[in-house]
């Protein structure tokens, strides 16, 4: 009996042990499938591509990327990016997308690099650019015209008349060469809008046309007003200077000097002079029947070591 009891009760563990061993399995599965990123295939380029290239078998690969990280629209089957060609230049590892790449249909040539709403027109490149070789495809230049002006004994005039043009090809060279070196031409193409090919048409005609080669990033327009033969020689008229007229500076009235007041006498009568006290006194001193008299200094005019003795007895005497 002790020992059927006890083999339930260890089925009954086992049994216990293996539903938690399994719900902790499939807990950690489950973690496991939420922790792991969502990966897809993507087409990438194997090499640098350039502009206007036309993708093979062996310019792309396949890799996984996970999906947050893979741009929208970007191919993944092989046979839809065969054969297309590259609208710019595309570098190792980018990811193809309908942007970098030309319409399904369009060729190599030039009209790939034409940016949409504008038109390529060949100018003529004067002997000293094209033989040099200053200008390049992908380089930036500024138009110069050289005609005259409607009107009879009108002086010829050159006039920039349109900046930082972009060159998309010199003769049939489309990219600059790797080596860098300089494409002899005699024609440039030129990326224009409609507007600036009817003035490059008339321009042509009627004058001369010349590029200026601009610096790289220098975006800026500059707006000239043309140079002539007299511009050139110094022979313009002088400006005349146009100063502003300045305002009268208003004159500030003098100063008002009250006149001076005639001296009022004063009528006040003047103090009569005070008479002079005596610097002595005379006294009559009697001896006997003789008079004498005895002149007396007052104290406060000499001093009284100056006095003799009998005089200062007698003045005393006569004080008291």
């Amino acid at each position: 009996m002790g020992d059927r009891r006890f083999g339930i009760v260890l089925l009954v563990a086992l049994l216990v042990a293996g539903v938690a061993g399994f719900a902790v399995f499939r807990t950690l599965q489950q973690a496991e499938a939420e922790a792991r990123v969502p990966m897809a295939q993507v087409l990438v380029a194997r090499v640098d591509l350039p502009e206007g290239h036309i993708l093979g078998p062996s310019d792309v690969r396949t890799v996984e990327l996970p999906v947050a990280a893979i741009p929208a629209g970007s191919y993944s089957v092989l046979d839809s990016v065969v054969g297309r060609v590259t609208r710019i230049p595309v570098f190792t590892g980018e990811a193809l997308i309908p942007g970098r790449l030309a319409p399904l249909g369009t060729g190599s040539g030039l009209e790939v690099k034409i940016t949409p709403g504008k038109r390529a027109m060949a100018v003529k490149i004067d002997e000293v650019a094209g033989l040099a070789g200053l200008i390049q495809p992908n380089s930036r230049v500024d138009v110069l015209v050289t005609m005259r002006a409607d009107g009879p004994g009108q002086e010829q005039r050159a006039k920039l008349i349109m900046s930082n043009m972009r060159v998309l090809s010199v003769g049939s060279q489309i990219e600059r060469g790797p080596d860098g070196r300089p494409a002899n031409a005699t024609t440039a193409a030129l990326e224009v809008t409609p507007t600036e090919a009817e003035q490059l048409a008339v321009a042509a005609n009627q004058g001369k046309i010349q590029l200026a080669l601009r610096g790289y990033g220098d975006p800026d327009t500059v707006a000239t007003e043309g140079a002539s033969a007299r511009d050139v020689l110094g022979n313009r008229p002088p400006e005349t200077p146009t100063t502003p007229a300045r305002a009268p500076t208003p004159r500030r009235a003098a100063p008002v000097i009250p006149s001076p007041q005639p001296a009022v006498a004063d009528t006040k009568p003047a103090a009569p002079p005070m008479p002079r006290r005596p610097d002595s006194a005379v006294v009559q001193v009697f001896r006997g029947d003789k008079v004498t008299q005895q002149k007396i200094e007052r104290r406060d005019s000499v001093r009284r070591d100056t006095i003799r003795p009998d005089t200062l007895r007698l003045d005393e005497a006569g004080r008291g």
